[in-house]
């Protein structure tokens, strides 16, 4: 087996200790020793404590000076506020979607960005039996999708230029890969509060994105219209985007933005 391999392996069971560790924690005993965590978590307590040292570190675990037993830290707390908006923002999306598909007759989206790329939160399919590779849970580039360009125009310079650093690859005969051009875009996208994309992720297909706002009036995830391009021609463009922007604004106040017009 190569180094690379056993690497790999040491990795994957190290995040998997972790885990055992921080699910030895319950509502019934929020507060564990090391003894206790390594009889629950069925491991030796020189591996547990080598591990709550590390968890202890990066604040998802802490310690209580009283009694030098440990608890559950910070750091899940704010990943759990992000799972929590993002069920909050599929939920008062759903209807919205679903208005969408109506309208549009398209599959409709609701996704945020996550790195580099997008992550679909939710998903209403096309009636139609031509769909596309856009399921819940499924990741696509952000530099190349309406979504992600809708996202990446309100994220902060240093942002675009990290995605622009990593490379602009050609997905789609459209796909947008001159920096200069690329930042030239997402102006455009900002300035307009929508962005349209004709074959940049796959030839043969239109996507048109649209922002949602917060109650702060931050730009957190984005709606979307994706369909083949002989179902939404060029004339058919406008009165899609209109649809799309309808949606972000509904959504987006749902979730307290009480602002004016976007963007």
């Amino acid at each position: 087996m190569s180094i690379t391999s056993n690497n790999q392996r040491y990795m994957l069971q190290s995040v998997k200790n972790g885990l055992r560790i921080l699910k030895a924690f319950t509502k019934e005993q929020p507060e564990l020793g090391i003894t206790e965590i390594a009889r629950t978590a069925g491991m030796h307590k020189s591996t547990v404590s080598r591990y709550v040292k590390s968890l202890v570190q990066e604040g998802f675990l802490q310690i209580n000076p009283d009694n030098g037993k440990y608890r559950l830290g910070l750091s899940l707390l704010c990943l759990s506020g992000v799972i929590t908006s993002h069920l909050e923002i599929r939920h008062e999306a759903k209807s919205a979607l679903h208005q969408l598909v109506d309208l549009t007759g398209e599959a409709a989206h609701i996704s945020v960005l996550e790195g580099t790329n997008i992550v679909y939160l939710d998903k209403v399919e096309s009636k139609h039996p031509v769909r596309l590779l856009s399921d819940i849970g499924r990741i696509n580039p952000a530099f190349c999708t309406s979504s992600g360009k809708v996202l990446l125009a309100h994220q902060p310079e240093a942002t675009v230029e990290r995605i622009i650093a990593a490379g602009l690859p050609r997905m789609g005969p459209g796909t947008i890969t001159d920096p200069d051009q690329f930042r030239q875009n997402l102006r455009d996208v900002r300035a307009q509060g929508y962005a349209v994309c004709i074959d940049e992720l796959h030839e043969g297909a239109v996507s048109i994105g649209a922002p949602v706002r917060d109650y702060t009036g931050e730009v957190i995830a984005a709606v979307s219209v994706v369909g083949p391009t002989e179902r939404m021609s060029g004339e058919k463009i406008p009165a899609i985007v209109a649809a799309v922007v309808d949606a972000g604004r509904e959504i987006s106040q749902k979730l307290g933005y009480m602002g004016g017009d976007m963007p």
